[in-house]
């Protein structure tokens, strides 16, 4: 299939069709659908009262899009663009034109159960998920540093009923298998929930140098298991998990030349053929406590990360080391108040303890060996209250008291006393305040229009993969102000349409951003930048057997004052990398009208676009605008037993996914191609 231009008028139709699918009511009459019940405010709340930017995804709709993985949300949002930059531990989260250079330090926080993950676990499995909920915007009162673009909550399933299920997928670059369920231990009282899954991606990238094919190939084995005590109109529940994830891959290959449309690696040029490994251990224990109108709730969480990184960087034979180890504690208490008065709100406090430990290998002739250890506190108390003025009024206000103190212990020998080694240790502090205001009023009983102002703030620190003694030297938080207005219409048309408008102004401030020559980078707050653009999302049920859903970005984020003062080079004017102007889905399910089998036969498809992307400040490594087109048929079968034909990228298109260019000649990561299979699963 030809790639599309950037032109955004060739995709306004996909802003006229995420919202639940449902289908009509026979007999024409207006369809009622479920009140779908968010908790992005971090207490119960219906969606179409949030005054916010907020979509959500079921897990049924993420299955009928074929969403199987974090990195796969970007196919059911608006204007969420997630690049893998060589490797699934450096993933790239971009929000409104809001992304993060620094790999340890996102813009983006994504949560499972309530569960902040580390940055290295972004890019995961989503196994046996209810619903995914998507905040766009500076999310800094409720959620804290590093939700500056947004946040990402990832709901599993917690039915009160035996349940079990199983799965299984092949096709031509991979096979996976997942299982999991629910057991009853005590009636009305007990749980166990549990979940598993494995994949293995069969590769498709030929080294020439050596003659060996399909060398990309990677295994990932995830599980979890929770006990929940939540009785029926009990005044007290708590729920406690466990997880644990191994990834395994050889995919960190930057191709270059005709090696990119080829899918061939050069190990000869390039260096010898990477390994990565993953280990991942979650544990979590929340509890809630219901004292009348109010809510006391406690979370706490542990999360370590240990990465084996062996990866090439243009010096034949020779693999660069970095292994690294991150443990994070985490522990929230918060209580929130609803009553049926006119004000209801939540008041909370933070803590944050992180632990990084990183080692990189000598490099002969130059330096030895180097370790370097960045240790972050953070504290905050925040609180949010909403006055119901009128049963269509609310006024909503908010604040978060943040502060963070970073420390760094880092060592590199000079062992061939060449002056490159060094020796320091530092430490520095940062407090700011994240403040919110807003205001929703519902015109109809269908209709909300709703205005909001947040700061978002990404704390300071000192860079985690230091390189000189430069890295001695702390950067200062980056700050930015989201300006936003937007109107939610749901069951328009008699139920069967509902749209989303919102339109929005993001200034930043002390961009944090890496400077210097490549090799040599270091990060530092060099610039500001300005975003700004509208976002549109519908759900049309257009008929009792065809629905239409789809959403529509558009935007421009660019630098306005940006100076590399390393290089001398100013950027003002350029295009904040990894933020594409445009981005568009569009997706169609159609029920097949038949009685010859016992099944609901449906036929989906969708297309996925994007305008240009840049991968750097210059401006100068990119991926063109591309457009992949995805297809499925299913069968639901009476008996709980569920088929799907699938296939992703029909045409084949090349996705660059990072890229540098050294010397005139730009290196990237690709995405996975064509793909298709089948997947059976049966409900028990």
């Amino acid at each position: 299939m030809p790639t599309m231009t950037s032109s955004p008028w060739l995709v306004l139709p996909l802003g006229l069709c995420v919202l639940s699918p449902a289908y009509a009511q026979e007999g024409g009459e207006p369809i009622v659908l479920d009140t779908i019940t968010i908790t992005a405010a971090k207490r119960p709340q219906a969606i179409e009262r949030a005054d916010a930017a907020v979509s959500v995804v079921t897990g049924e709709d993420l299955a009928s899009r074929n969403v199987t993985t974090v990195q796969d949300l970007q196919k059911v949002f608006p204007g969420l663009a997630i690049n893998t930059r060589g490797n699934r531990t450096y993933a790239n989260f971009t929000v409104r034109g809001i992304s993060s250079p620094d790999y340890f330090s996102p813009s983006v926080q994504v949560y499972v159960d309530g569960v902040p993950q580390p940055p290295s676990a972004y890019s995961q499995p989503l196994v046996d998920v209810e619903r995914v909920e998507f905040l766009r915007g500076p999310q800094g009162t409720l959620y804290g540093g590093n939700a500056l673009a947004g946040v990402i909550n990832i709901i599993t399933r917690k039915p009160d009923a035996d349940r079990f299920f199983v799965q299984g997928t092949i096709g031509n670059l991979a096979a996976g298998t997942e299982a999991g369920g629910t057991k009853v231990l005590h009636p009305e009282s007990t749980y166990l929930d549990f979940a598993f899954s494995g994949d293995r991606s069969f590769g498709r990238i030929d080294d020439i140098s050596t003659g060996a094919d399909n060398i990309d190939t990677s295994s990932d084995l995830a599980g979890r298991a929770s006990l929940r005590y939540a009785p029926q109109d009990g005044d007290f529940d708590a729920t406690f998990s466990v997880s644990k994830e191994k990834l395994r891959s050889h995919e960190e290959l930057y191709l270059f030349g005709e090696g990119v449309k080829d899918l061939e690696y050069q190990s000869a040029l390039y260096g010898p053929r990477p390994n990565l490994t993953r280990d991942l251990v979650t544990a979590s224990a929340l509890m809630n406590w219901r004292l009348g109108d109010w809510t006391l709730s406690n979370l706490s969480s542990f999360t370590r990360s240990e990465v084996d990184r062996d990866f090439p960087g243009m010096v034949p034979g020779f693999l660069f080391a970095w292994p690294q180890d991150d443990k994070t504690f985490t522990q929230e208490l918060r209580a929130a108040y609803d009553a049926d008065g006119p004000v209801s709100g939540l008041l909370g406090l933070w803590y944050r303890h992180d632990d990084f430990e990183g080692t990189k290998n000598a490099f002969p002739g130059f330096y030895g060996d180097a370790v370097n250890r960045v240790q972050s506190n953070g504290t905050a108390a925040f609180g949010e209250a909403t006055w119901h003025a009128t049963d269509r009024l609310d006024l909503t206000a908010g604040a978060r008291l943040s502060y963070d103190a970073p420390s760094i212990d880092a060592e590199r020998a000079d062992t061939f006393g060449t002056g490159f080694g060094f020796k320091f240790d530092r430490e520095s502090n940062y407090a700011d305040i994240q403040p919110k205001i807003a205001i929703g009023y519902g015109i109809t009983d269908n209709t909300r229009l709703y205005a909001t102002v947040a700061r978002g703030y990404k704390p300071g620190g000192f860079n985690h993969s230091i390189s000189s003694i430069v890295d001695a030297e702390p950067y200062d938080p980056e700050t930015a102000v989201n300006y936003e207005a937007g109107v939610k219409s749901l069951g328009l048309l008699d139920g069967r349409l509902d749209l989303t408008l919102a339109a929005y102004l993001i200034t930043s401030q002390d961009k944090q951003i890496y400077v210097g020559p490549l090799g040599q980078q270091t990060i530092r707050n060099a610039g500001e930048a300005e975003s700004k653009g509208v976002e549109i999302e519908a759900a049309f049920r257009a008929t009792d057997a065809l629905t239409l859903t789809g959403n529509l970005a558009l935007g421009r984020s660019r630098f306005t004052d940006f100076v590399d003062k390393a290089a001398g080079i100013s950027y003002d004017g350029n295009t904040v990398p990894y933020a594409p102007d445009v981005t568009g889905r569009l997706f169609a399910s159609w029920l097949l009208p038949q009685e010859t089998i016992p099944a609901d036969i449906s036929l989906s498809g969708g297309v996925n676009y994007a305008s240009r992307t840049y991968f750097d400040e210059a401006n100068v490594a990119d991926q063109p605008a591309v457009a992949t087109v995805d297809a499925s048929l299913d069968f639901a079968f009476h008996n709980g037993l569920t088929a799907k034909l699938f296939a992703l990228n029909i045409g084949d298109e090349i996705v660059r996914t990072s890229g540098y260019v050294v010397r005139g000649q730009q290196y990237s990561t690709v995405d996975t191609g064509r793909s298709f299979g089948i997947t059976l699963r049966k409900e028990f």
